[in-house]
């Protein structure tokens, strides 16, 4: 009897891989800790599929995995979509295929940024690409019980960076360290001429020769709980929104200079092994409801202005560093080889200094 049993639970066993061999799967590629594990499960459960998850820690170590490998539905940054369409990786975005977001539903701040970076002389239709996931902007956390911090970064913008009172973390991002000394100094971060770009060299030298500066990453979501271990902190708004959330002493201040912008957006690859299924993922992610439910998560700023409207209502997030105000000298980045390559070299000087 106890032969037969173990048989029948073999039988029941193999029945059960193979069924879930045949279900469909979705491979979806994005960033880590950035998605309601809730709502996959959900659109599992609404599909019978299974979505593997696969993560990556920035879009530069994305781009080569995305052209060596089949997904379905990535999530990159607007430079890096830039860069897939370069490279010609992406199927464009069919807006007949969209049935939970429209154009219409995008904050305006939203729009404008994009529509700025679509009617610029050598401008990228982002949209037509990618479906915006989550959006914001870059600035500056800071301890607002240090008394007179504030006024100093309204007064000073992003030098107060490189005051030697304060303890200061930046970001150890080639990239975003470059954007500050360049907004800084009044130039572009996209365009900068030869000498704009010594003198932003010349700028991260002077921060990084502060004894109080460091430059760290993710360390900042421990750092700056309470008690905050910097006076200021270069985070993304996202990392702001949650740090906010978790310390009421914390305030977030973008400067007038300028920041950047960036924009998360879902993309189809050309070599994605089911596209439709791929738009049910879009579709079903973009509801109000799951947008609603993935920014409460993840704390990003969604791209829904309704989405928006509910969290300022409930009072769920700080507005000021959850809502995203476009400013007149606020840029996207875009994709530019010799720039970054420039960038990255004039790095490793700053950061060997």
């Amino acid at each position: 009897m106890k032969r037969l049993m173990t048989g029948f639970v073999l039988l029941f066993v193999v029945i059960g891989l193979v069924a879930c061999s045949s279900q469909p799967r979705l491979k979806v590629y994005m960033p880590g800790e950035y998605i309601d594990q809730g709502l996959v499960d959900a659109f599992e459960d609404a599909f019978d599929v299974k979505v593997d998850v696969i993560t990556f820690d920035s879009n530069e170590s994305a781009i080569p995995q995305i052209q060596a490998n089949s997904y379905d539905v990535i999530i990159p940054s607007d430079y890096a979509i830039e860069e897939l369409v370069e490279k010609d990786l992406l199927l464009e975005i069919d807006p007949t295929k969209l049935t939970s977001i429209t154009n219409s539903d995008y904050a305006p701040g939203l729009k404008t940024i994009l529509d700025e970076l679509k009617n610029a002389e050598d401008g990228f239709d982002l949209l037509a690409y990618g479906v915006p996931y989550f959006w914001g902007n870059v600035g500056i956390l800071y301890d607002a019980s240090v008394a007179g911090l504030e006024a100093l970064l309204e007064t000073n913008g992003w030098e107060a960076l490189k005051d030697p009172a304060y303890d200061v973390m930046f970001y150890d991002s080639s990239r975003d360290s470059f954007m500050i000394a360049l907004k800084s100094l009044g130039a572009s971060m996209n365009t900068p001429t030869t000498q704009e770009l010594a003198d932003a060299e010349s700028w991260l030298l002077d921060a990084a020769g502060n004894p109080n500066v460091l430059f760290l990453t993710d360390e900042v979501l421990d750092d700056m709980l309470d008690p905050a271990r910097h006076d200021m902190a270069v985070v993304y708004s996202g990392d702001a929104v949650y740090l906010m959330y978790e310390n009421s002493q914390l305030g977030y201040y973008v400067p007038q200079e300028g920041t950047n912008v960036w924009v998360d957006a879902f993309a189809i690859p050309k070599n994605a092994n089911d596209v439709d299924l791929a738009y049910e993922f879009i579709n079903f992610m973009t509801t109000y409801d799951a947008m609603l439910a993935n920014t409460i998560e993840v704390a990003y700023t969604s791209p829904r202005q309704d989405v928006i409207d509910e969290i300022i209502a409930t009072e769920e997030y700080d507005v000021d560093s959850y809502v995203v105000t476009v400013g007149p000298n606020d840029e996207v980045f875009r994709y530019n080889t010799d720039l970054k390559r420039a960038i990255e070299e004039a790095w490793a000087r700053v950061r060997s200094s």
